[in-house]
């Protein structure tokens, strides 16, 4: 008789309840390592929308208040470090996973005090200082996981000296390729043009604006779609809609809010944008090319490590609507460069950003980091 493989049980915690970048690579994470000998146990800040996703992959989850630790809230931080190390003998993880720096720093002393490796995903560069900073007097995580090359060679060195025990890896973002089937645009009265991310200024979204103002004073005829949504209630949305005004776009930019159906929103647009000023990796973007649409992006952070420049996509510097204009504007005339953008940007995102292979290199980091920790 065949002994049964024990199954490897990893503690997650997700940086948020809403679903930004970070959060839809996780899940694809969760939807992939199942079947690989993992059983998820999910950890949720508050509550939200990442609820009914671990509803829908039958993931166990519970909603914990992430308190950072501080030497001025010193009763407070003890309890709940208890708390954690409780969770941590309730759900005997061999491996935690945070998915952000502040999410792992919680949990760092716990996972020590009970000899659970820790893997820290980084998706967004918090800085030097603030990474040296985090960690300070604390255990450092076993991995950091960085999602692009690019946001490894911005923070990675700095990192090393002052981490050099942790292990270093960059794991490029992946996609679900059968769940962005790419089809054939339905061509209406006029091309549609959007931008999807949240609301944040960091998303360049008035340089969006300045881009559809320029191309309107061109005469060119179309639709603009903004898909996110003002996640942190900060008021941001309400500036974009005055400034919308102000330029005169009412009739031409529709705000759609945040959105579950990204994908199906995707295969409507003729063409994809992205204006970001900072982008360690650039999610949207890769969807874009899964659903075989063509990009005009920033050049930033990972996102010419997705998009190949006058192949399946045009790059520009950031901060530059005139340069996005004439990029989009190009497109909008040529329905075959279009077309080809896409056909290529497919080909891209099957080959170099298949989902299997990413989690194979995930599950690969939880291996690893359970040998080092228990040779160690």
């Amino acid at each position: 008789m065949l002994a049964k493989t024990k199954r490897m049980r990893v503690l997650y915690l997700a940086n948020a309840a809403h679903i930004g970048g970070g959060n839809r690579v996780l899940l694809q994470l969760w939807a992939g390592v199942v079947s690989r000998g993992v059983d998820p146990f999910v950890v949720l800040p508050t509550h939200g929308p990442m609820e009914d996703e671990c509803a829908k992959l039958d993931l166990p989850y519970r909603v914990v208040p992430y308190i950072q630790p501080s030497w001025h809230a010193p009763v407070a931080s003890w309890l709940a470090m208890r708390a954690w190390r409780r969770l941590l003998l309730e759900i005997g993880p061999q491996v935690v996973h945070a998915n952000d720096p502040f999410t792992a720093r919680i949990i760092s002393l716990a996972s020590r005090l009970e000899k659970v490796p820790l893997v820290c995903h980084v998706h967004f560069p918090p800085g030097t200082r603030a990474m040296a900073w985090l960690f300070r007097f604390l255990p450092k995580p076993a991995t950091f996981v960085f999602c692009s090359r690019a946001l490894q060679e911005e923070v990675g060195l700095s990192l090393r000296r002052c981490f050099p025990n942790s292990q270093q890896l960059a794991i490029q973002n992946c996609i679900p390729l059968d769940a962005f089937n790419p089809t054939p645009i339905a061509h209406g009265p006029v091309n549609r043009v959007g931008i999807v991310a949240n609301l944040l200024p960091v998303k360049g979204h008035l340089d969006f604006l300045s881009m559809v103002a320029e191309l309107t004073a061109r005469g060119v005829e179309a639709e603009y779609l903004i898909i996110g949504d003002d996640i942190h209630q900060t008021g941001y949305k309400a500036v974009l809609e005055n400034r919308v005004r102000e330029l005169g776009l009412s009739t031409r930019v529709r705000f759609l809010g945040h959105r579950r159906n990204v994908r199906d929103i995707l295969q409507q647009l003729d063409i994809v944008v992205c204006t970001s000023h900072i982008e360690p990796f650039g999610m949207c973007v890769l969807e874009a090319l899964a659903c075989a649409r063509p990009v005009v992006a920033t050049r930033v952070g990972g996102i010419p490590e997705i998009v190949e420049d006058g192949l399946n996509g045009f790059l520009v510097p950031p901060h530059a609507p005139a340069q996005l204009a004439n990029a989009v504007e190009r497109l909008l005339r040529d329905s075959d460069l279009r077309r080809e953008f896409g056909r290529s940007g497919r080909l891209r995102a099957e080959r170099h950003f298949n989902q299997n292979v990413y989690v194979e290199k995930i599950l690969t980091v939880y291996h690893q980091a359970t040998r080092v920790h228990v040779c160690g």
